[in-house]
């Protein structure tokens, strides 16, 4: 019977990062099996707490008193804006982020770290929820990305989520002229509280080793 490693994941690294890897890690570790759990950053970093998993993989560094988080990955990807092909800011090379405002738009779930960055962001340039028509929130970028392509609105994903449907033709990038690149950081969690498995002492260990096959990703 195999042992288990119980890892928690927010939703870009589970659904697009962490999946290139389960072939290595049942080739490396045939005896384990890699059980993952996804949810948004500040979900995985309860069930971390609360023992629930031995290690969460998230896009915010969330720590206190028993939850540790340690930098993973730098810069490992960009956030952009994307807009349907017919949208009026497809043809152009870039906007204003004044041109945000009244735009319908749909927002990552609460609690994301995706959705934590782009409002800080945006709110630096006076730029509120209250200033956009939210017409969903959406807890996956493949959601996200699927409601975008049918014209429900705008958003920013994550790049290489949505690569595919950017060489497809089906969304746009969208440049924002006083916006720089918002490149995110990727942060391994543990409980400091709670004595870790040699399951999930491998895991990290082979963590570490896959650096550059996912920044390659």
């Amino acid at each position: 019977m195999k042992s288990v490693v119980n890892v928690g994941a927010s939703s870009y690294t589970g659904e697009f990062l962490l999946p290139q890897l389960i072939a290595d890690w049942e080739k490396q570790n045939p005896d384990t099996e890699l059980k993952l759990n996804i949810s948004d950053s500040s979900e995985i970093f309860e069930q971390v707490l609360n023992g629930d998993v031995e290690l969460g993989v998230i896009g915010m560094s969330l720590e206190n008193d028993q939850v540790k988080a340690e930098t993973f990955l730098n810069n490992f990807d960009e956030l952009i804006l994307i807009c349907p092909p017919d949208h009026p800011f497809a043809n152009r090379g870039e906007i204003s982020v004044e041109d945000l405002k009244n735009q319908d738009f749909i927002f990552r779930e609460p609690g994301s770290a995706t959705r934590m960055w782009y409002r800080e962001v945006l709110a630096r340039h006076g730029i509120t929820p209250e200033n956009l028509n939210i017409v969903a929130e959406l807890d996956t970028y493949p959601a996200i990305i699927r409601a975008v392509e049918s014209g429900s609105g705008i958003s920013f994903v994550l790049k290489k989520a949505a690569m595919d449907s950017i060489k497809a033709g089906r969304v746009k990038e969208v440049k924002i002229k006083e916006i720089s690149p918002l490149m995110g950081n990727l942060y391994v969690i543990y409980n400091t509280d709670l004595p870790m498995s040699d399951e999930a002492r491998r895991f990290l260990t082979f963590l570490g080793a896959e650096k550059q096959k996912l920044m390659a990703a």
